[in-house]
């Protein structure tokens, strides 16, 4: 029997909305929403999360390339971009090709520089309530057609259901923080070792786990001190079994 792409997309969407509902946490959920946005899209090669945290401070706690990252730290620091532009706007905003792009021309130079030529943003949204935008960037022009829009516009859907499920009693503030740590040891990691931003956050978890203390508390040890333990061997991996 012959799938289909609508099929397929309905496969993507369950896929997508199941990954999300096990993630544990807020960390975790953030870090889901980054990489399976770029596993989902195919001509994408980096997605990162800006959540708009108290007084309006922008915020990128997750992302899954540092070239999706450092766009968005364009946008803070110009003070213009697509993914601004969707949060103030309340809509979905696609560059075809940033070559051609006269919107946003300080940002323009900055990505072009990064090696984008195509982008797409997201407004996350709750009941008209603005929580950031999740925002696809592609080395090549013309990367993001019809069916990936709607795919996405989906996925943001489901990532702000999560994300807005995942904060705790704390507050998004408090989250963010933490998050914030998580993201300096993250950094140590990629710097010190070449590790993937996915690859930092799986190595943060094993400390996690393997140490029994709270993640973000292992984080805050990294990002302190800019020293990675060491990972030491489970009782299994000793006996060689």
């Amino acid at each position: 029997m012959t799938t289909t792409g609508d099929e397929v997309s309905l496969e993507r969407v369950a896929e997508i909305a199941r990954s999300l509902a096990g993630a544990a946490g807020l960390d975790e959920v953030l870090q889901r929403v980054a990489d399976l946005g770029a596993q989902h899209l195919e001509r994408c090669d980096g997605v990162s999360v800006m959540l708009v945290q108290r007084g309006g401070r922008l915020a990128t706690p997750a992302y899954s390339t540092t070239v999706a990252r450092d766009s968005d730290r364009a946008q803070y620091d110009t003070g213009e971009g697509p993914c601004l532009t969707s949060m103030d706007t309340q809509r979905t905003i696609v560059i075809d090709d940033l070559e051609q792009e006269d919107r946003w021309p300080r940002f323009r130079e900055q990505a072009l520089a990064l090696g984008i030529r195509s982008m797409a943003s997201f407004r996350l949204f709750l009941e008209g309530d603005t929580m950031g935008a999740l925002n696809f960037h592609a080395s090549t022009a013309h990367a993001f057609g019809h069916h990936d829009l709607l795919l996405g516009e989906v996925f943001a859907s489901h990532a702000a259901v999560a994300l807005r499920a995942a904060i705790t009693e704390a507050g998004l503030e408090a989250a963010l923080e933490s998050r914030d740590r998580i993201g300096q040891a993250k950094g140590v990691i990629m710097n010190r070792e070449g590790a993937s931003p996915q690859q930092a956050f799986d190595r943060l978890r094993a400390l996690s786990e393997r140490q029994n203390r709270p993640l973000r508390d292992v984080a805050d040890q990294i990002a302190r001190t800019g020293e990675i333990p060491v990972l030491e061997p489970t009782r299994k991996q000793r006996r060689g079994t």
